[in-house]
């Protein structure tokens, strides 16, 4: 298998489009309209369950590869030094964003489910995720200290 880095999922895509490279992981936001459009023919998900925008479209674990699940995330996050009132703050009003329906519904328009955890959550998530991608960090070769 070879890897290929690039700059960020425009690109990624791009090449896909192109022909130059077969096949990618992508978010659904940005996958979904090029499936749309004929340019790629999304092959599985990778989450647990089918993506409720793309219901067609299997899992990985369905595909053949049972127990397959990597999912993609965004989080906000802030300086180190900011202070823990400031993070509160932030933090309770990403939890109140994500209680109303307009903003799920734009979210799941670009294919992404809400969680509103808390900063502890998130940061043990992050470190979850560290753990678990250790060993393939170390294996391509990236040293992220």
């Amino acid at each position: 298998m070879t890897h290929v880095s690039y700059r960020g999922n425009a690109p990624a895509i791009t090449d896909v489009i192109a022909g130059h490279l077969p096949t990618m992981f992508s978010n659904l936001s940005d996958a979904i309209p090029f499936a749309k459009s004929g340019d790629v023919r999304l092959l599985a998900v990778s989450s647990s369950k089918r993506a409720p925008q793309i219901p067609d479209v299997p899992t990985v674990a369905e595909s053949g590869l049972p127990g397959f699940e990597v999912l993609t995330w965004n989080g906000l996050m802030a300086p180190a030094s900011t202070p823990p009132e400031i993070i509160d703050k932030i933090a309770g009003e990403i939890g109140h964003a994500v209680k109303d329906p307009n903003f799920v519904a734009r979210l799941d328009d670009y294919g992404a489910e809400p969680l509103g955890n808390t900063p502890k959550q998130f940061a043990a998530m992050i470190a979850s995720d560290i753990t678990m991608w250790s060993d393939t960090v170390k294996s391509v070769g990236l040293d992220l200290k």
